[in-house]
């Protein structure tokens, strides 16, 4: 019985799952490398053309390493100082003027305002108004969207209410603002960031499974509080 043919499939069929392994792991990591070197390049980019002239008299020769490193740490310091501003009224305004004078100017003001959104979007105080993961049946009956908690509310019969923040799929700067009743709210065990992350990936990124479970206790205080 010839098992040359069997050993030859054997093998190829190893080396298959391998490589297709291999470049499983690999893609991530050069889309990942390829975003930073991008963010690197973006950052630098108003640096490095000043840095040559200011330290040719005293430094003869250059490597383009340390150019990066004397770029990159500028351009640190720089956003350092502009979140170091903006968090007194002077600096605040000034950013406010700024924005003003952006958001005058055609063609920028769409890049501007549309990237300012994302930004928003991702922020850590965009994220703490999210106070829990909450799937809730829209557009239809029997249908279940991701939404995400901002709040409660008292209707005029004193019941109970949700502030539901169901977002759109991958651009979650905009959505609809749903106000529902306790009992039509399944609250998750999602984390925010999970949700996020279903949200941006259209559901590429997310959990294999979930659990219901009682509202969170800040939710809960506040509702105590309200009613």
């Amino acid at each position: 019985m010839n098992t040359e043919p069997n050993k030859s499939s054997a093998f190829s069929k190893h080396l298959r799952a391998r490589l297709i392994s291999g470049i499983l792991v690999l893609i991530p990591l050069a889309i990942t490398l390829f975003f930073l070197n991008i963010l690197l390049a973006s950052l630098t980019s108003f640096v490095r053309p000043l840095l040559r002239p200011l330290l040719s008299p005293f430094v003869v020769e250059i490597p383009e390493y340390a150019v990066t490193l004397i770029a990159l740490f500028i351009t640190t310091l720089i956003i350092y100082f502009t979140g170091f501003v903006t968090n007194y009224v002077v600096g605040r305004r000034f950013i406010q003027l700024g924005e003003r004078l952006l958001m005058k100017m055609p063609i920028i003001k769409s890049v501007y305002s549309a990237s300012k959104q994302v930004v928003d979007t991702f922020s850590s105080t965009t994220k703490a108004a999210f106070k829990a993961v909450a799937l809730v049946e829209f557009p239809r009956k029997g249908c279940l969207a991701l939404g995400f908690v901002t709040g409660v509310m008292t209707s005029p019969e004193g019941q109970l209410m949700y502030r539901v923040f169901i977002a759109t799929t991958p651009n979650p700067t905009t959505g609809f603002l749903l106000i529902l009743p306790a009992d039509e709210v399944q609250f998750t065990d999602i984390a925010v960031e999970e949700g996020v992350k279903m949200l941006v990936s259209g559901g590429v990124l997310s959990p294999e499974s979930y659990q219901r479970r009682p509202p969170p206790a800040q939710l809960s205080q506040t509702s105590a509080t309200n009613v």
